[in-house]
């Protein structure tokens, strides 16, 4: 608690001001209550930097592992052009035409497997909700 002279002030004019009376008694625990909402904010805002270090620091790994993740799956591509075209009577590049087909089929199932429809999620909240909905309205209905 700062004065307007920018002094700390003494214990014993705290003492009087909460014993002064309720207006003075009020002015105290609004500022005891502000202090802690500020202290509260304070911790708040340090432990989000944390949190903020933390989560850049997993993107980056996880950053890492896709790009490795894609490094792996190219050179294994790489490698089963080269192995297919040794161990056969095809061209290189039509090995390639090849791969790259089975990948537009690949990519086109899971395209028609993410466009399925789903059901909505919490079915059970959304029926609870709806059930609260209608008790709601037959209440109010009742009060009419």
């Amino acid at each position: 608690m700062i004065e307007n002279s920018g002094a700390a002030p003494s214990d014993e004019a705290n003492r009087n001001r909460v014993a002064g009376g309720s207006g003075a008694a009020r002015v105290s625990w609004l500022e005891a209550i502000l202090g802690l909402i500020e202290s509260r904010a304070a911790i708040i805002s340090l432990e989000s930097k944390d949190a903020l270090g933390m989560a850049i620091t997993k993107l980056v790994l996880l950053l890492v592992c896709l790009f490795c993740s894609f490094a792996t799956w190219a050179l294994i591509v790489v490698a089963t052009i080269g192995c297919l075209a040794g161990a056969t009577a095809w061209k290189w590049h039509q090995i390639t035409f090849a791969m790259a087909g089975l990948h537009i089929l690949i990519a086109l199932v899971a395209f028609l497997i993410a466009k399925r429809k789903k059901p909505a999620p919490f079915p059970v909240t959304r029926s609870e909700f709806e059930k609260d909905r209608e008790w709601l309205i037959q209440l109010k209905n009742q009060n009419d």
